[in-house]
């Protein structure tokens, strides 16, 4: 069995400057030309919420506060973020709009329940009240789930909270955007996968618990085990590469593996295992987590045990020689929701115990 690495911060830190989490790297040295994204800030921060309430969480309150207000920076005047920030400090559009404010979302939400700063809690507080209506322009099947977290997140502080808007988005995913099994070879949400989709049963998970509806649920289970069937070889996690994809009706691809699908097939996992109290749910998170430390196709570690760092991608090569912001960020919420997973079996949360960098 591969040896499990605990998490550090180096590698974050030195990605993290006053204006930010810088996109990009050129091997493990930050790549300040390519500036800063949206969707890597929100990331950090959702990290930043998830860990605050740990034996260390203070450490990350200094950096969930430069991610908070980079993302203030790129506020619109309705409360949608811009896309990306070039070195000169100038946001501009160019992104997916509807998954990067769904992304958004999910940060918010994180620090309304977690034990940042009551200052950042406050001010997120009012953004999420503005951010919230676009809630239904999230005509994505990405977008919508992660609507669908976001508000499950913050359901156990108010269970009567937008469940009608919860319904809305969960009967769009599930009527409008399922593709039936061809003969038991495709049963997803589109016609090709997308990085990070796991986050659609995920969010259709914790739709099924709000609502109470059994409909969202076996659409969570179907599509959960369905990704159980394709993305491990036996004991092995291999998740669709970026390089020729994954489309209905052919193989996935096998290179270059995404650090975020990872993390999104983790995350889905224990929240699966959280609500169903099946352990094969969690047993299958902690196999997946593994392919960070060389449980994968090539043997080969991600991390960089020294720093933290985690490389771009799972080449056909190796590992891409890369150490960016979105990568780290993909391995430290994995590790983030294996805490979470060992505190809620009354486990010793060792993971981010040495997050201590």
């Amino acid at each position: 069995m591969m040896r499990m690495v605990p998490p550090r911060l180096e590698h974050l830190r030195r990605l993290t400057d006053s204006r930010g989490l810088l996109h990009a790297a050129i091997g493990d040295c930050p790549d300040r030309f390519r500036g800063y994204s949206a969707i890597d800030n929100a990331n950090a921060l959702r990290l930043c919420a998830q860990v605050s309430d740990s034996a260390r969480g203070e450490l990350v309150h200094p950096l969930a506060r430069t991610y908070f207000e980079c993302l203030q920076r790129s506020r619109r005047d309705d409360g949608r973020v811009y896309h990306v920030c070039d070195r000169r400090g100038i946001w501009t559009a160019g992104g997916d709009d509807v998954l990067i404010q769904s992304c958004l979302a999910r940060a918010l939400a994180a620090v309304l329940v977690s034990e940042l700063p009551i200052d950042i809690r406050l001010r997120a507080a009012d953004w999420w009240r503005e951010l919230l209506p676009h809630a239904d322009d999230a005509r994505s099947p990405r977008a919508a789930a992660n609507w669908l977290i976001a508000i499950g997140q913050l359901h156990s502080a108010d269970p009567g909270r937008d469940l009608e808007r919860v319904r809305t988005l969960a009967n769009w995913l599930v009527d409008e955007c399922f593709v039936p099994g061809l003969g038991g070879a495709w049963g997803w949400f589109g016609s090709e996968w997308e990085t990070t989709a796991a986050c659609i049963p995920h969010g259709l998970w914790l739709a099924g618990q709000m609502l109470d509806e059994p409909r969202y649920t076996a659409m969570a289970e179907s599509c959960t085990d369905f990704l159980l069937g394709e993305f491990f070889d036996t004991d092995l996690f291999v998740p669709p590469g970026t390089r020729g994809g994954w489309q209905l009706g052919s193989d996935k691809a096998l290179y270059d593996q995404q650090p975020a699908d990872t993390a999104a097939v983790v995350e889905l996992l224990c929240v699966a295992e959280q609500i169903t109290g099946r352990a094969v749910y969690g047993e299958r998170a902690e196999l997946a987590a593994r392919w960070f430390a060389g449980h994968n196709l090539a043997g080969v570690s991600l991390i960089d045990a020294a720093t933290g760092g985690c490389h771009d991608a799972l080449t056909s090569e190796g590992p891409h020689p890369d150490q960016g912001g979105t990568a780290v960020v993909a391995y430290l919420l994995t590790e983030a929701a294996r805490a979470l997973r060992a505190a809620t079996q009354a486990e010793p949360p060792v993971y981010m115990v040495a997050i201590n960098g």
